[in-house]
This record gives structure tokens, sequence and C-alpha cells, in this order.
């Protein structure tokens, strides 16, 4: 799977230049690939619920 690695603590999907892309926030299996293929049972339940709290708190502040 293919997915987004770059982006800040504010789960914002950076471009080539390392700025944020307008509305486009990573969360789940998209942001970061750091299980790929060797999944455990729960180890990327943390990083899961953190990137998508913070992720859906910045996408509803940027549609208002």
């Amino acid at each position: 799977m293919s997915g987004f690695n770059r982006f800040n603590p504010n789960a914002e999907v950076l471009d080539g230049n390392d700025e944020p892309i307008p509305g486009l926030f990573a969360a789940g299996e998209v942001a970061g690939r750091k299980m790929e293929t060797n999944r455990l049972g729960s180890t990327s339940m943390a990083d899961i619920y953190t990137f998508g709290r913070v992720a859906g708190d910045n996408a509803a502040d940027y549609v208002g």
C-alpha cells in the first residue's frame, strides 16, 4: 500500500517543498506506512487514534 510519508504534527500532508497541501490530511494506513505488511495486532492503534483525531479536528477547522 502506498501512503503519504511526509506530514506535519497537524496531520497535513506536505508537498515536495515541505509545505502543507491545503485541505489534505492523513491518518491511519495512509499516514506514513509505518507497519507496511508486518502488521501486528493493535500495534498501530495509537497512531490511528491520535492522527485520526488530529486530522479530523483540523479538517473540521479547515472547512469551517
